[in-house]
């Protein structure tokens, strides 16, 4: 929340953008890049890169492997997670230890739950899960709009059509 305006603001990653792809790489040292690096390397076809982990959450089946290591893709959420933290920690200049993360609308409750182990696999204290439209109507609501409204959020993204409808006004959604 910006403390001038009271406003939320998004915290740009390391490059500077508001949006982080969801994609990793894995070095042969050890280290795991995340961010539109890592999806460089995904574009370039390299077998170390991993994307689309998120639709395989809660999927017991799912599992990769990085020299030697085997990742499941709550493991490969919680690296990205921890990416993120590390990111916004150094933007922001504090420790950040709690986190409301946000996933798609059709999430059944082993995939929210799956969610909610990565979290706290990177060191989270998971506080609550909520759905991504929903996530964007909060967003709306916070930016300090005044006049009552009711408002249709929609996602169109992985496949599905997601719509949130809420009424927002100057002290609820």
């Amino acid at each position: 929340i910006d403390e001038n305006t009271g406003k939320a603001v998004v915290v740009r990653n390391a490059f500077g953008l508001p949006t982080t792809p969801s994609v990793l790489y894995f070095n042969q040292d050890g280290t795991v890049i995340h961010g539109q690096e890592a999806k460089d390397y995904y574009e370039d076809g390299d077998p170390e890169a991993e994307a689309y982990f998120k639709y395989r959450m809660g999927d017991p089946a799912f599992e990769t492997e990085h020299y030697g290591k085997n990742y499941t893709a709550e493991d490969l959420s919680a690296l990205l997670l921890k990416g993120l933290t590390a990111e916004a920690e150094a933007a922001l200049g504090e420790k950040i230890d709690e986190a409301v993360i946000t996933v798609p609308a059709y999430f059944d409750n082993r995939r929210r739950e799956a969610t909610i182990r990565a979290g706290e696999k990177a060191g989270l204290k998971v506080l609550s899960i909520i759905n991504e439209p929903t996530a964007a109507v909060f967003a709306y609501g916070i930016n300090g709009k005044e006049a009552d409204k009711t408002v249709m959020i929609y996602d169109l993204g992985g496949g599905t059509f997601d719509i949130t409808i809420a009424r927002v006004t100057e002290d609820d959604i």
